[in-house]
Order: C-alpha cells, then sequence, then structure tokens
C-alpha cells in the first residue's frame, strides 16, 4: 500500500473507531491501540507479507506528528498555572527522569536475576532510560472528562512536555556510554556538560527567539490564515532547527509553544483569530495522536510479546515502584497540594504516568547493527502497551476512589438536571401563553401553575444535593444558548457578505466582533 493511502487509511479508522468509542463510552486512544493490535494479529497470521505503507518511523514522528502534539499542548498551557506548579514539574521532570532510570534499571535487574531469568543488562538500561518519560496525553482527556482538578491536570501536563526532552538527552548520553553513538564516541564529563548545556540551554534560546518574533508578527497583522501559518512555522521550525544543531527539538518547540499561547495569542491575536488558531491546533493533534496510537497496536508483534512476557511485567511493574517511591520521597519539596491526600497525589502520579510513541520510536532509533536491537524494541513496547491498556482505562476509578473530580453518574444528573429545568421553563411559558389566550380554565391554570412551582424547588433540592445550584445550570444554559445566537449572527453576515450586502472588510470586522463575544463566553466558563 502506497504511504498516502496509507495516511487516508489511518484516518478514515481512527474517525470510525472514534465514533464508536463515544458510542460505546470507551477511551479513544485505548481503542486505537486494540484495533491496531487488532490489525497486526491478522496481518501476522494470514498477510505476512504484507505492508500496510506506514510505519512508526523516527522520521514520522520527529518530524510531522511530535511537534503538533508538543506545540499544541504547549499552545494551551497557562503560563501562570504552570508557574504556580513549577517546582513540582521540574522535580517530576528532571530529577524524576534520571532517578526513575536508575531505579526500573535496579529493580528490573534483581528481581529478574532473582528469578533466574538471564537478560544483558545493556537491554535493562537503555529500556529503564527510554521509558523514564512520561506520555500521559490520553489520560489527560480523561482527567478533564471527569472533572478532575485543574492543578492536578497542569501538573501531568507539564511534567510530560518536560521529561520527554530530558529523557531524549538521557538517553543519548546513554548511547554514548554503551558506544552506540558514532558521533560522540568517547563519554567524558566535559563532554557531558556541554552535551546536556547545549541541548537544553541552547533548545531554550531558539524556541524562545522564534515564539517571541513570530508573536510579534502577529500582533502586526489581523488574518487569521497567516497567524496559523506563522503558528505552523513557529511549532516545526523551532523543532527543527533545534535539531538540526543538535539542540533538544522538544524543548524548543515546548518553549515556542509556550510563549505563542500565553504572549502571541493574549496579546497579539484577535478574538476571532484565537479561535481558529485554537481549531487548527486541536485538529493537527487529533490527527496526530491518532495516528501514533493506531501505529502503536499496528507496529507490535503480539508473538514476540508473548515470548518475553515475564520481562515486560517485571519492566513495567519496576516502572511503577520507581516512580511512587521518587514521588513519595519528593513530597515535602513539592508546592503543597490541597485537592486530595498524600496517598491519592502518589497514586494519581505514579498510575497516570503513561509512556507512548515517544519511547517506542527511541527505542527503534537505536542502530541497527546492535545485537539486543530487537530485543530492547520487544520490552518496550511491551511496556508502553500496558501503560495504555491497564493504566489509562482505570485512572478514573482511581480518581473516583480518592474523591477527585466527578464521576460519570454525577454528569449524568448534572445533564438530567439541565434538560429538566428546561423542558419546565418551556412548559410554563406554554401554559402562560395559553392563559393569557383564554383558552385554560382559571382553577386549571392555578392548580398547573402551583403544580409547576412544586417541580421547580425539587429541582433546586436536587441541585443542592450535586453540589449544583439551580441558578448556575441556567447561568450555563443561558451561556450556551447566547453561543448559538452568535454563531448565528455569524452566519448571517457570511451570508449577507455572499449576496454582496456587505464588502469584505465589513464583514471581517463583524466576524470580528462576533467572535469576541463567542470568547468573552468561553472565558466564563
Amino acid at each position: 500500500m502506497s504511504f498516502e493511502l496509507a495516511v487516508i487509511a489511518a484516518l478514515l479508522l481512527a474517525s470510525i473507531v472514534g465514533m464508536l468509542a463515544q458510542r460505546l463510552r470507551l477511551p479513544y486512544t485505548v481503542s486505537l491501540v486494540i484495533v491496531g493490535l487488532a490489525f497486526a494479529v491478522v496481518r501476522d497470521r494470514f498477510f505476512p507479507t504484507f505492508d500496510p505503507g506506514l510505519h512508526l518511523t523516527a522520521e514520522l514522528l520527529f518530524t510531522i506528528l511530535l511537534p503538533a502534539l508538543v506545540y499544541e499542548a504547549a499552545f494551551h498551557l497557562e503560563l501562570r498555572h504552570f508557574l504556580d506548579t513549577w517546582r513540582t514539574v521540574l522535580v517530576l521532570a528532571v530529577p524524576g527522569v534520571l532517578v526513575g532510570t536508575a531505579l526500573t534499571f535496579g529493580v528490573s535487574w534483581a528481581v529478574l536475576d532473582a528469578f533466574g531469568i538471564r537478560v544483558a543488562w545493556p537491554i535493562l538500561l537503555v529500556a529503564s532510560t527510554i521509558l523514564a518519560a512520561t506520555d500521559p496525553v490520553g489520560v489527560l482527556a480523561m482527567l478533564r472528562e471527569v472533572g478532575a482538578p485543574r492543578r492536578l491536570a497542569v501538573i501531568m501536563e507539564g511534567e510530560s512536555l518536560l521529561n520527554d526532552g530530558i529523557a531524549i538527552v538521557a538517553f543519548g548520553v546513554v548511547l554514548t556510554a554503551l558506544g552506540l553513538d558514532s558521533l560522540h564516541p568517547a563519554l567524558t564529563a566535559v563532554w557531558v556538560v556541554s552535551f546536556l548545556s547545549w541541548e537544553i540551554l541552547g533548545a531554550i534560546l531558539i524556541g524562545g527567539s522564534i515564539g517571541l518574533g513570530l508573536s510579534w508578527l502577529t500582533s502586526t497583522i489581523d488574518d487569521h490564515l497567516i497567524e496559523i501559518t506563522l503558528t505552523t512555522i513557529s511549532a516545526f521550525g523551532s523543532f527543527l532547527l533545534a535539531d538540526q544543531v543538535h539542540a533538544s527539538g522538544i524543548i524548543a518547540c515546548l518553549v515556542a509553544g509556550v510563549l505563542s499561547g500565553n504572549v502571541g495569542a493574549t496579546y497579539g491575536m484577535s478574538a476571532s483569530t484565537r479561535v481558529a488558531v485554537t481549531s487548527f491546533w486541536e485538529y493537527a493533534a487529533f490527527v496526530a495522536n491518532s495516528i501514533i496510537f493506531l501505529l502503536v497496536g499496528l507496529e507490535t508483534s503480539p508473538v514476540r510479546l508473548l515470548h518475553i512476557a515475564p520481562i515486560v511485567v517485571v519492566v513495567w511493574l519496576a516502572m511503577q515502584l520507581a516512580r511512587a517511591v521518587f514521588i513519595t520521597a519528593s513530597l515535602p519539596v513539592m508546592e503543597p497540594v490541597r485537592f486530595t491526600s498524600r496517598k491519592g497525589l502518589v497514586a494519581i502520579l505514579t498510575w497516570g504516568g503513561l509512556r507512548g510513541g515517544v519511547a517506542m520510536v527511541l527505542a527503534m532509533s537505536v542502530p541497527r547493527t546492535w545485537a539486543y536491537r530487537q530485543d530492547l524494541i520487544d520490552v518496550v513496547f511491551g511496556a508502553v502497551l500496558l501503560t495504555i491498556l491497564v493504566q489509562a482505562p482505570t485512572v478514573p476509578l482511581l480518581l473516583r476512589l480518592f474523591g477527585i473530580g466527578r464521576d460519570k453518574g454525577f454528569r449524568e444528573e448534572a445533564v438530567l438536571l439541565r434538560a429538566r429545568l428546561r423542558s419546565l421553563n418551556e412548559a410554563e411559558r406554554y401554559l402562560e401563553r395559553q392563559h393569557e389566550a383564554g383558552a385554560v380554565l382559571p382553577e386549571v391554570y392555578d392548580e398547573l401553575r402551583q403544580a409547576f412551582v412544586h417541580r421547580r424547588t425539587d429541582l433546586e433540592e436536587s441541585g443542592k444535593r450535586l453540589r449544583i445550584d439551580a441558578s448556575s445550570v441556567l447561568d450555563e444554559e443561558r451561556r450556551e444558548l447566547e453561543r448559538q445566537l452568535a454563531l448565528v449572527e455569524k452566519e448571517s453576515v457570511r451570508q449577507s457578505y455572499a449576496q454582496g450586502a456587505l464588502d469584505e472588510h465589513l464583514m471581517r470586522r463583524l466576524v470580528r466582533e462576533i467572535d469576541d463575544r463567542i470568547f468573552a463566553l468561553q472565558e466564563k466558563e
């Protein structure tokens, strides 16, 4: 199958899986991985020579998919919230990666040796380094779905963005130590310091320069298409330029995205442009995530995984233990967390630390001449699959266990309350119209009116039990109706332009005014 046709097929399959996942209330990313695994089983069993035409290569991930994901997440990362939790994020992202690597390696090596399972130590060392970086993209969606505190989401998102870059740098150091990096054959203290300094500080300099420069450009114009193009240049340009000069592309892209979202979008974009830019990057992230998680399943060989299942399980458990031990030991230096208990924080941060596409691509980027390359890939792929298939679906259960967020029952009750209030309001308006028209006897009107009063009182009591005030539900309903009315106005303006009743300048001006109102409504949510 050609690459172009494979991409179209992957997007079609992702759309179908997404629709089914919504209907069946299954996590989207988990569903994609399961479908990819199913295809892999069918391919290996019946079509062993079939080439799908699309593979999770380093070029595809680092050139196209990863910049889109990192930039989109960084663009939406509110700097003030990040600064509120900077100490926790840095502790988890920097020493967390290093300590996690060492503990995972030590524990897995000791356990496997105790059970008489012989594994070459370089495999475990490289796998531990690769798996040190979390990738909780799928978990973040579920955190928001269950109403988890914003502070928890910021911590996990900030950690995943930073430690991807740190883990890639550590991965380079380990490859050099094992003699697998032809560009840096000797590992010395001077080389390590210079390497780390340029990888991190150079990336910050490149990402900051591009992010601020293009943010200034967006302030000089007001055209959503040009500004979307500038953010695209900011995302991929920062990543690729940093990579060309051997700095960290992820860190450069992260810095550029944070500055674009907090400086460029705030001070240089109109509300209309912000809506367009946000929609564009949300779609780009959706496509990138869909392809990555589908290929995670498709690139896995179930037969090989079964052969090394004990090793994979031990490494996966060692990852959890290492992360839990480090987080527990680091609690005193983290910011005070008020939304959960200490045990709850440790459990959620540990179990929510998924691994994903970055780990798999790093495993595949090991030189093909290395004797243990295939064994390493199998171990890493197996551990990634366990985090996605076991941890991701159970994070909401863990949140509810520690009383964090709102469960599905809560959300369904809230939806029912809004629907009942809306139907009650419609019924009351209809009764008033019939009464004013003289179509209802006064005695019947008074009786029905009193029944409506009792029903409204019951709904308000239900709202209190749900910790929702009926007025707040009505406010939410009012904001949604105002948004819909604004969209109707916007469509009317565009129709007037299409019919020649407005010139382009006036049409754009009116659309910007309406988008300002829509954006203001979103800010109130």
